[in-house]
C-alpha cells in the first residue's frame, strides 16, 4: 500500500493545505494495478484529515476493495466558502480534483467517484454531493446534521463567543442559503432523471444525542424516503457519535459504493459464534 501525507499550495485558499492519500497496491506483487475508484473523505468539527484513518480500519477496507482514499482537511468550515475565512467549498469542488488528476492521476468517471464524511463532514457530504450530482456517483453521510437551518435559527440571540464558528461560516446574521440546506438540495436532486442522481446512504447511530443528530436524521429520512430518489436508504444501528460507529459505517459505505457484499462478508466473520 502507499500512504502519502503531505501539503501542497492551494491558490484558492492562498496557503499550503494538508492532504493525506491512501493508494492501494498489493505489497506482494511487482505489478501495480490502478485503483478501481476514489473516495473523498470529509472529517468532523474540531478534527483533521488524520483522525478518521487513524481511528478506523478505513484504509484496510479500501485495500481489500482496491479503492483510493483522499482525506481532506477543512477545519471548522462546514465545507463552505466561509463569510470570514477560506473558500473550502471551491477548493474541494474545483481545485482539488484538478490537482489530484494532474499529480496523482486520480481521475475517474462519475460512477467511480464517491464522497463520505462524518458529523460536520457528513453535512459537507450532503452539501457538496447534492450540489454536485454530476461529480459523485454515490455519497454516504455519517452522523450528519441535516437541519442546519433550524440549528442556526435556534442559536440566534446567543452570546457572540459561543457562535464564533457559525459566524465565521455564515456571517453575523447566520445567513443560511438554499444551497446550504440538505432539505432543499435533496428535493432538487430528486427532480433529476434517475441516472443523474447520486446514490445515497444516510447513516446515523441510534444513541447519537449530540445536537439531537439522530432525531434530525429520522425526521430528514421521513421526508427523503417519500421523494422520487433513484437509490436512497437510511441505515441506523446501535451507536453514538463515535469512531466505533463510524468504522462500521465506512465498511457499509465501501460495499455500497462498489455494489458488492464486502460488508456482509466481514460482519459474518466477526459474528461467527464458533470463534467466540
Amino acid at each position: 500500500m502507499a500512504i502519502i501525507n503531505g501539503t501542497f499550495y492551494s491558490h484558492v485558499l492562498e496557503q499550503e493545505v494538508m492532504l493525506d492519500l491512501y493508494l492501494p497496491n498489493d505489497d506482494y506483487k511487482t505489478k501495480i494495478d490502478a485503483p478501481v475508484g476514489v473516495v473523498y473523505f470529509l472529517h468532523g468539527m474540531g478534527s483533521s484529515q488524520k483522525r478518521f484513518r487513524e481511528f478506523t480500519a478505513a484504509n484496510r477496507y479500501a485495500m481489500d476493495n482496491h479503492l483510493a482514499m483522499v482525506y481532506i482537511s477543512a477545519p471548522m468550515s462546514f465545507y463552505s466558502d466561509m463569510k470570514y475565512g477560506l473558500k473550502y467549498y471551491t477548493y474541494i469542488t474545483e481545485e482539488l480534483p484538478q490537482f489530484l488528476k494532474s499529480v496523482y492521476n486520480l481521475d475517474f468517471p462519475r460512477e467511480k467517484t464517491f464522497l463520505a464524511g462524518l458529523s460536520m463532514g457528513g453535512y459537507g457530504t450532503l452539501k457538496i454531493g447534492l450540489n454536485h450530482p454530476e461529480m459523485f456517483g454515490a455519497i454516504a453521510p455519517f452522523s450528519a446534521p441535516t437541519n442546519m437551518k433550524q440549528m442556526s435559527e435556534s442559536m440566534k440571540g446567543q452570546p457572540r463567543e459561543s457562535l464564533s464558528t457559525f459566524i465565521n461560516v455564515y456571517g453575523e446574521d447566520l445567513d443560511f442559503q438554499d444551497t446550504d440546506d440538505p432539505w432543499y438540495l435533496i428535493k432538487k436532486v430528486s427532480e433529476l432523471p434517475a441516472d443523474q442522481q447520486p446514490r445515497i446512504r444516510l447513516m446515523c447511530g441510534k444513541q447519537d444525542e449530540l445536537a439531537q443528530i439522530y432525531k434530525q436524521n429520522v425526521i430528514f429520512n421521513d421526508y427523503a424516503k417519500d421523494l422520487p430518489l433513484a437509490d436512497y436508504k437510511f441505515m441506523s444501528w446501535k451507536g453514538g457519535h463515535e469512531y466505533m460507529f463510524w468504522d462500521r459505517a465506512m465498511l457499509h459505505a465501501v460495499a455500497f459504493f462498489l455494489e458488492n457484499d464486502y460488508d456482509k462478508q466481514r460482519l459474518t466473520l466477526w459474528t461467527d459464534e464458533g470463534d467466540l
